[in-house]
């Protein structure tokens, strides 16, 4: 078997060889004429694409905002919402009381970005914690939310904001800066919202009373 397979290889090898010796004296007698050429159009580089074009950020509607929806604090966005600002007692400024146990105020402060839905933008909020004769108000339960809760801002005209809750603090009397609360220092592309309350132990007195801190709620929003 082996010496079949050795000469079945060698035939092989001899007949390519003849067929190549046939051809060049084919090629020696008289030249294979070429009638046609084959023709290969020139490929040029092609143009380097346009940037994308950047799809500008929508405008946020400017008007009031609906309702607040936290579930771990119980806000169902039934609370209504009032518009409200700040008065000077004692030549400091302070944030208004909501007009009753019921609502949640929001600041329309002029030092403050347009907000929400812009970014950059702070949105404060204000409501009791509880209320002589009415029992727990809207933001009774804001100590039980945490990092990472949804928090849902919905404006007058459908448009909705979602927001992560970052922290929940009770911040003694003594202690709290309202500067820092009002004035966070956020980038171009952090919006945030805000939710202040009373909290800690209250203080009776001759007439109604005080709690000696406060409940202060900070969620945030990405805006690319």
């Amino acid at each position: 078997m082996l010496k079949q397979r050795t000469w079945a290889v060698a035939l092989a090898i001899l007949g390519c060889a003849g067929l190549v010796g046939a051809g060049a004296a084919l090629a020696a007698d008289e030249p294979a004429e070429m009638p046609y050429r084959a023709y290969v159009p020139g490929v040029a580089k092609a143009d380097k694409p346009p940037p994308p074009t950047a799809i500008p950020r929508p405008a946020p509607y400017v008007g009031p905002v609906a309702s607040i929806y936290l579930e771990s604090a119980r806000l169902s966005g039934a609370d209504p919402i009032q518009l409200g600002g700040t008065h000077f007692s004692g030549g400091r400024e302070y944030l208004d009381d909501p007009a009753g146990p019921r609502y949640i105020m929001q600041y329309a402060l002029p030092y403050l970005a347009e907000a929400p839905g812009f970014a950059g933008g702070h949105s404060i909020f204000a409501a009791h914690v509880n209320y002589v004769g009415y029992g727990n108000a809207p933001f009774a339960y804001l100590t039980t939310a945490q990092a990472g809760d949804a928090l849902y801002i919905t404006m007058a005209n459908g448009t909705s904001y979602t927001y992560s809750v970052k922290s929940v603090e009770i911040v003694h009397l003594d202690t709290l800066n309202m500067d820092d609360v009002v004035f966070p220092p956020l980038d171009s592309a952090t919006e945030r919202v805000t939710l202040i309350s009373c909290g800690g132990t209250f203080i009776p007195a001759a007439v109604g009373g005080e709690y000696n801190s406060r409940v202060i709620l900070v969620a945030e929003r990405f805006v690319p």
